[in-house]
């Protein structure tokens, strides 16, 4: 695979990390990313924490806009197994392509254990197996 070159990307050099849109109600929240796709933002990313779903909210401000790209800045590893977090990534690629960019994290230690209920230990090696574990999940559905 050939190096990318950040532009060939398309997701310009300044874009939006907020968690501002979970604290508004999904509809105002729609109104945001389409006013932010029409003042030229090509890129917004929505954390995981304590708030929406990040890919059911994606998949809700992607719904509302035509060009602009939403990214999970980042989808925790503690969140959901590789097989989910592949078959969400798989699907909202389906419907919306590159629109929608997967960031994928070992998050912050006290999020994994208070939150998550989860082993936070060597999280780059925990990484590394979980995306072998993504890469290697079963999917079924039409793609």
């Amino acid at each position: 695979m050939q190096n990318k070159k950040r532009s060939d990307f398309g997701l310009g050099r300044v874009g939006i990390w907020t968690f501002d849109l979970d604290l508004q109600p999904m509809s105002r929240a729609q109104e945001a990313v389409v006013e932010l796709e029409e003042l030229g933002f090509r890129c917004v990313w929505v954390p995981e924490a304590v708030g929406r779903e990040p890919f059911a909210s994606c998949a809700m401000l992607l719904s509302a806009t035509k060009h602009l790209t939403m990214a999970t800045g980042i989808a925790s590893m503690h969140a959901r197994s590789a097989t989910t977090m592949a078959a969400g990534w798989k699907t909202l690629s389906e419907k919306f392509g590159d629109r929608f960019l997967l960031g994928i994290g070992a998050s912050h230690q006290h999020l994994a254990e208070k939150v998550h209920q989860s082993t936070y230990e060597k999280p780059y090696s925990a990484m590394v197996e979980y995306l072998d574990a993504m890469d290697n999940a079963v999917y079924f559905a039409a793609a």
